[in-house]
């Protein structure tokens, strides 16, 4: 493992998942913006709402996550400051993307990335986290406990939300 990169494991699932790979399975690891920017234009090609400079994925605070199987990356998220369209909301950040491949889709690894992207701005002391969401996967991170803010945008000819949580500081056990 590279020096520098935070690793995460996840513990076993109390119950076994019907399908053959377990959350345990995925490994939600650091990693750094070319690769989550390669992942995230290989899988979703357009699917992401309007195009950022990528100078914001190099921005002070981001953060790319990557969930690994062994040691192949499977899925990516990034989260950035930005402001959210259409509000004046301070301490907004912006989930870019969150990718998984599809073979890995619909095993709870997209949720551990929203997760680890939605503590990574909690500590930041981030007041909202929002995306673009195309209308189409709107219930996943409806799910996840974000909201509709607005009418649906077209982007490159297809619907869109401006989805946001609001964050909540980290309940925490011990003191830092």
């Amino acid at each position: 493992m590279e020096t520098g990169v935070s690793t995460l494991t996840l513990p076993a699932p109390a119950l076994a998942p019907v399908s053959s790979i377990a959350m345990s399975d995925y490994e939600i690891r650091t990693i750094d913006a070319g690769s989550a920017i390669d992942l995230r234009t290989a899988l979703l090609r357009g699917e992401v709402g309007p195009p950022g400079p990528e100078a914001a994925d190099r921005s002070e605070g981001a953060l790319h996550c990557g969930g690994f199987r062994g040691e192949v990356l499977v899925g990516a998220a990034s989260v950035h400051p930005q402001a959210m369209p259409g509000s004046h909301q301070v301490g907004a950040w912006r989930l870019r993307a969150v990718a998984v491949e599809h073979g890995h889709r619909g095993r709870g690894l997209g949720a551990l990335l929203v997760e680890r992207c939605s503590e990574h701005v909690a500590i930041q002391d981030a007041a909202v986290l929002w995306c673009f969401s195309p209308a189409g996967s709107f219930g996943f991170f409806e799910r996840q406990g974000f909201s509709r803010h607005g009418d649906p945008i077209d982007i490159e000819k297809a619907p869109f939300y401006v989805a946001y949580a609001e964050v909540a500081p980290l309940d925490r056990s011990w003191a830092l």
